[in-house]
């Protein structure tokens, strides 16, 4: 098949065996299954919101009935144990039953025409919400009857309690009268829609606004199989691509959904940049409930909120996306023959680790450069070779791949910058006394960052490589993972098909992944985009400037900047024009946010930058590095970037 890495994969894969078959279980224990086990992902209203390419609808299809059905078909494939297991502790499985019936509704498709119309906005809620109930009611009903092959007069609706006398608006309690009324209101309401001229409100058809519930009625389905069991199943609708809606349509969605009289399990998807700046800055869902809702509902009780690659444990977070990609790639190279009639399963095995020092001439380059430091500090042979023995000290102990001779030379300047920095200026040019430093030297993992970058930018050094590299420089972002990989796979698929070894080098893979990285960058074409860019390579000037500091005081160097968290929380208000920018940029995976980072006695927000970014510029991957800034020095950033 071609190259599934180039595309989205899970929305081409229309089969469910090829789709469950390249699904991760990382997301569903990251984000899900803590939720289903303390109760709160099928009793209220669930919002799940991320970025593009986050992974929103991968989820919504793999909770669909027939998806699990397939799943449940094939327990015993070695594939989909981990997928039964995590399916089993998400409360969608039971044993060996399904227990929820999911369907998903695409929200991308005609409902936003429905604002358009020329009728008052109750009518156009009314409108929908009957719509939407209507496809739902229909879905559910013939996933049952395809996946368990059975009538539909086996079908029976449970009502929850205090709604038996509601039966009747909704068809009754025999599905094949059920799914019948549901037919007859979507055909009434999507006439409406689909109208060239609208009709006059006298002549909307009745079926499209009379009383339509199944929502507020319906608490299970109860089917009855071939052998007389009889089995409950608990309806979960999930509404995806919900930012497409308008505005106030979305609201008045969230509002009706969120209401504690509606039993079935109901899920909103919808990527960041549908929420408020506030929202999306501080990771807060604003619930501007309306109506009777706002004075009903308290949205920190009746709604759970599943941010996608959400911070916090940021360290967990990066482990843990590090696991979902490899899986994803892993199970994405099992469907391109030309790596499986070669034996390769792995992306890792594609990618090699194997560093690539500095050229004969280089070294010889560095070498004389760090003498060259030695002299015009006036540093001691005795100096130098106490530095150096705490160089060979560190590398001996450490477990750190690549730290060969080019790499040892590297941390020994920067050592020397830092010497020179903590001893009295004028004493090493007024005499020649071998004085010890205000502070201990060593070195340390951060030192070597600080090397390997110095090196990237000054000799052109490898630096980014291998699996670990490809995951991190992602930003938790799945399809920026494919993005990235796939341009290394597609070389490797070329090489296989001419006849050569696919291994990549270390220094092509540095090559291809910051000319990817560069693309990626430069194709944003997003709400702000300009301005977002224009903070963007600001800060990436900014950022290189300190890395490339000869003494490496921050290591690797920074890749965010730190705004004090008591300013950043204030931005919506004082500065909208500001907090508008920050939404997109990270909304759409050029920033990220790290809330209440502790640092000197103060708490900071870092702006981070893309991993797209960092790799295209040549940044440390590293996190925490940070160059301090406030909300006055954004907005000179933004006003210069204007002229």
């Amino acid at each position: 098949m071609a190259n599934p890495f180039e595309k989205r994969a899970t929305e081409y894969l229309r089969n469910d065996e090829a789709f469950l078959s390249v699904v991760s279980t990382a997301p569903l224990h990251s984000y899900f299954e803590q939720k289903a086990r303390d109760g709160s992902l099928y009793d209220r209203l669930t919002m799940v919101i991320g970025t593009p390419g986050s992974g929103k609808t991968t989820i919504a299809t793999l909770f669909q009935y027939k998806t699990q059905s397939t799943l449940l078909r094939n327990p015993g494939m070695d594939s989909y144990k981990e997928l039964v297991h995590a399916m089993s502790n998400c409360g969608v499985i039971s044993g060996n039953k399904l227990v929820v019936v999911g369907c998903r509704l695409p929200l991308e498709t005609e409902y936003r025409e429905f604002w358009e119309l020329p009728y008052p906005e109750e009518l156009r809620h009314g409108l929908i919400q009957s719509l939407l109930q209507a496809r739902a009611v229909i879905s559910w009903v013939q996933n049952i009857i395809d996946t368990r092959n059975v009538q539909t007069d086996a079908i029976k609706i449970i009502p929850r309690e205090g709604a038996v006398a509601s039966l009747g608006q909704i068809g009754g309690e025999n599905a094949v009268d059920v799914l019948e009324k549901a037919r007859e209101v979507e055909r009434a309401v999507y006439r409406i829609g689909a109208a060239l001229v609208s009709p006059a409100i006298k002549d909307i058809p009745l079926d499209a606004t009379a009383a339509y519930h199944p929502f507020d009625v319906i608490e299970t389905f109860s089917i009855t199989g071939k052998d007389s069991v009889v089995q409950n199943l608990k309806p979960l609708v999930i509404l995806d691509d919900a930012h497409t809606l308008h505005p106030k349509q979305l609201l008045a969605v969230q509002s009706w959904l969120a209401k504690r009289e509606i039993r079935i399990a109901r899920w909103l998807l919808m990527r960041l940049d549908a929420q408020t700046p506030r929202a999306t800055l501080s990771e807060a869902l604003e619930h501007e409930l309306e109506g009777e809702s706002a004075t009903r509902i308290k949205p920190a009780r009746e709604i759970t909120e599943i941010w996608l690659q959400k911070t916090g444990d940021r360290s967990n977070q990066r482990q843990q996306f590090r696991k979902m990609a490899r899986e994803m790639a892993d199970k994405y190279i099992s469907l391109m023959d030309v790596f499986r009639h070669q034996g390769i399963t792995s992306l890792t095995s594609i990618l090699g680790t194997m560093p690539e020092p500095l050229s004969e001439a280089k070294y010889r380059n560095l070498e004389s450069k760090v003498s060259r430091v030695q002299r015009a500090h006036n540093i001691s042979a005795d100096r130098r070779q106490i530095l150096e023995t705490e160089v060979e000290r560190f590398c001996r102990g450490s477990k750190l791949p690549d730290l060969g001779r080019d790499v040892q030379l590297g941390i020994l300047n920067i050592l020397m910058h830092r010497y020179v920095k903590r001893v009295p200026q004028a004493s090493l040019f007024e005499s020649q006394e071998d004085l010890d430093p205000n502070k201990p030297i060593s070195a340390n993992a951060d030192v070597v960052d600080g090397a390997k970058i110095h090196l990237l930018h000054e000799y052109g050094r490898p630096y980014y490589y291998g699996i670990d590299v490809l995951c991190d420089g992602s930003s938790e972002n799945a399809e920026q993972f494919l993005q990235l990989a796939g341009r290394l796979v597609s070389v490797a698929e070329t090489r296989i098909i001419r006849g050569d070894r696919p291994l990549l080098s270390t220094p092509y893979q540095h090559k291809v992944l910051q000319k990817r990285a560069l693309e990626i960058v430069q194709s944003w074409s997003f709400p702000e985009y300009k301005l977002v860019r224009t903070i963007n390579d600001e800060m990436v000037r900014q950022c290189v400037e300190k890395a490339l500091e000869p003494n490496a005081s921050l290591g690797g160097g920074p890749n965010a900047f730190g705004i004090p968290q008591d300013e950043f929380n204030k931005i919506p208000e004082s500065h909208p024009d500001l907090s508008q920018v920050l939404k997109y940029g990270i909304a759409y995976n050029s920033f990220s946010l790290t809330q209440n980072h502790k640092t000197k006695g103060r708490y900071w927000c870092l702006l981070e930058l893309s991993g797209a970014a960092i790799i295209a510029n040549g940044l440390s991957l590293r996190r925490g590095n940070f160059l301090e800034r406030d909300v006055k020095h954004m907005i000179t950033v933004l006003e210069e970037g204007g002229k």
